[in-house]
């Protein structure tokens, strides 16, 4: 397996061993060396962190929120200490086969953040400022709103959300996407599509579509401080205008250009799906 210049990482919980395959049969296949991270569980976050870290959003966030946040928040801490930063995938991310030539060029380290995904929502982009990089083009995002299967992250943009982190908290994707925060690129055509977008779209992805670390949340009151959630969910939402007036000049929203074709799964053996279909129905 060829040695890349951006080492990768998958978030992936101990249970959850076919997903665990499904990521390491795709590096195998892409040709690059992929490392495994345990993701953490509600069980692992303490009295005293949820205590903390629930209240420091829009609202009240979940324990299984906030231990997908500090799951990603471990491969934040490795590409702070080190100099080109890394990529980091959830372990339901189907990867393109041009994936590897991304992981192989020179590391982006303009951009605090490089998202690779495609989510199939539109935000906003900068009408200038797009780079061509090895058979990709990262265009300057004025907006990012979700997508954590798949990003690059640098030294720089991981030392920026690990010092946020001390004093705020959000599920992952708003943390990292919060206005202002990061600089942020998106990788055209996208590099990865979760594994539930895929079906949506009438395409197997070639694993179970039932999430592993993003588990069903239950839908939360906003009784208690309820004046003080609503209060930063309206300064959120007046962050907004700017980039609805920004339509008018520099920013277009539209959503990144994907070819999903690419990423359409060879079939398997038959042996082999019969086998991934029983450990995906213990997993449940």
């Amino acid at each position: 397996m060829a040695d890349t210049p951006l080492p990768a990482f998958f978030i992936n919980l101990d249970r959850a061993v076919e997903r665990r395959a499904f990521m390491e049969r795709q590096a195998r296949r892409l040709g690059f060396a992929l490392e495994r991270i345990r993701a953490l569980e509600a069980a692992d976050v303490d009295e005293a962190t949820y205590a903390t870290m629930s209240r420091r959003w829009q609202r009240p966030i979940t324990r299984i929120e906030i231990a997908v946040l500090l799951s990603h928040a471990q491969l934040w801490e490795r590409a702070a200490a080190g100099s080109n930063g890394l990529v980091v995938f959830e372990d339901d991310a189907v990867l393109s086969p041009r994936l590897a030539e991304f992981l192989r060029a020179a590391a982006p380290t303009e951009w605090d953040n490089v998202n690779l995904e495609w989510y199939g929502r539109r935000k906003y982009f900068r009408r200038s400022g797009a780079v061509r990089q090895e058979g990709t083009r990262l265009t300057a995002v004025a907006r990012e709103k979700t997508g954590t299967a798949a990003y690059y992250v640098s030294p720089g943009g991981a030392r920026k959300l690990l010092a946020a982190l001390a004093t705020q908290a959000a599920p992952a994707d708003a943390f990292m996407y919060q206005h202002g925060r990061l600089r942020i690129a998106q990788v055209e055509p996208a590099l990865a599509v979760q594994a539930h977008i895929l079906a949506g779209e009438g395409i197997d992805p070639g694993i179970a579509t039932v999430t592993q670390i993003h588990q069903p949340r239950q839908r939360l009151t906003l009784q208690e401080g309820s004046i003080k959630y609503r209060a930063r969910r309206f300064v959120g939402q007046l962050a907004l205008i700017r980039y609805q007036l920004g339509r008018l000049g520099p920013l277009v929203l539209r959503r990144p250009e994907v070819d999903l074709d690419e990423f359409r799964q060879v079939g398997e053996p038959k042996a082999e799906l019969q086998s991934r279909l029983s450990i995906a129905q213990i997993e449940r």
